[in-house]
C-alpha cells in the first residue's frame, strides 16, 4: 500500500558481523571447539577424539544461502573465499553470475536445500515467509545429499519456522544440527524445549548487533541525499513489507 511519506531503515552493515558469526559457527561445529572446551575442563587429551578429529575442509563442502540481499550475499563471499560451493536462493529471478560469491542461485526452495552440507536463512518476516520452513519444509534437504542432513542456521527471522518444526526437523533427520540466533518468541522463554535439544546451539539475537557509530553516518548519508534531491537508500518498499 503506497504511503504518502518516505520511510527509510537501517541497513547496509549487518552483512560483514552476520557473516563473521556464520563462518564463525560452521568452523566451530566443523571443528567441534565444543568438544575440545569440555576435554579441557575435564583435563582428558582428546576425550573427544573422534569429534576433533574427524573434521571436513569447507572446500569440500556446499552453502545454501535463503535470502540473497545485502546479508545473504556477504555471507555467500566469506564462504566462498573459503572455497565452499554456495547456492542461494530467494524469489526474485536473478542470475549467479550477477551475485558475487555465489555458484548457483534458484527461486526453487526444494532445489536450495537440496544436496547442501550447510543451510543458513536470512529471510526477512514477511506474509510470504513466515512458516515458509515450518512443517515438512526441510523434508528434502536430506533426501539428494545420500542421505546425509545439513545443518541449519537461522540468522534472519524467527517466525520463518517455528520450534515444534525444528525439532521435528532434527528428530526426523531432515537436519543434524540446529544452530539458531532468532527464534518465534524472543527472549526465547525457560521452557522452550530447545534449551535441552540435542544438537541445537542457541545465542541471543547477537550475530548482527548495531553500532553506535554506524546509525549517524548513514542517517547523515540520506539526509545529503534527501537535501540534494537525490535518490534515498534503503527505502522501506511496503508491498514486500521491509
Amino acid at each position: 500500500m503506497a504511503k504518502p511519506w518516505i520511510l527509510t531503515r537501517f541497513a547496509g552493515t549487518f552483512g560483514p558481523p552476520i557473516a563473521e558469526w556464520s563462518l564463525a559457527r560452521i568452523i566451530e561445529h566443523e571443528r567441534s571447539f565444543a568438544g575440545s572446551a569440555a576435554d579441557q575442563r575435564k583435563k582428558e587429551w582428546a576425550g573427544s577424539r573422534n569429534a576433533v578429529t574427524q573434521y571436513r575442509y569447507l572446500s569440500s563442502l556446499t552453502l545454501t544461502v535463503l535470502g540473497c540481499g545485502n546479508i545473504g550475499r556477504c555471507i555467500a563471499r566469506a564462504a566462498a573465499g573459503f572455497g565452499m560451493r554456495t547456492m542461494g536462493y530467494g524469489k526474485s529471478a536473478r542470475i549467479a553470475k550477477d551475485i558475487d560469491g555465489l555458484d548457483e542461485y534458484t527461486q526453487d526452495l526444494d532445489e536450495a536445500l537440496q544436496a547442501c552440507d550447510y543451510i543458513v536463512s536470512v529471510l526477512p518476516s514477511t506474509e510470504e515467509t513466515r512458516g515458509l520452513l515450518s512443517g515438512e519444509a526441510l523434508a528434502s534437504s536430506s533426501k539428494a545429499n545420500g542421505g546425509k542432513s545439513p545443518v541449519f542456521l537461522n540468522v534472519g527471522r524467527g517466525d520463518v519456522i517455528d520450534e515444534s518444526s525444528i525439532i521435528l526437523s532434527l528428530d526426523r533427520g531432515y537436519i543434524s544440527a540446529a544452530i539458531l540466533d532468532v527464534f518465534e518468541t524472543e527472549p526465547l522463554p525457560n521452557d522452550s524445549p530447545l534449551w535441552a535439544t540435542p544438537n541445537v546451539i542457541i545465542s541471543p539475537h547477537v550475530s548482527g548487533l548495531t553500532q553506535a557509530s554506524d546509525v549517524p553516518k548513514l542517517f547523515l548519508a540520506n539526509y545529503n541525499r534527501y537535501v540534494e534531491g537525490k535518490g534515498l537508500m534503503y527505502v522501506v518498499d511496503w508491498d514486500k513489507g521491509y
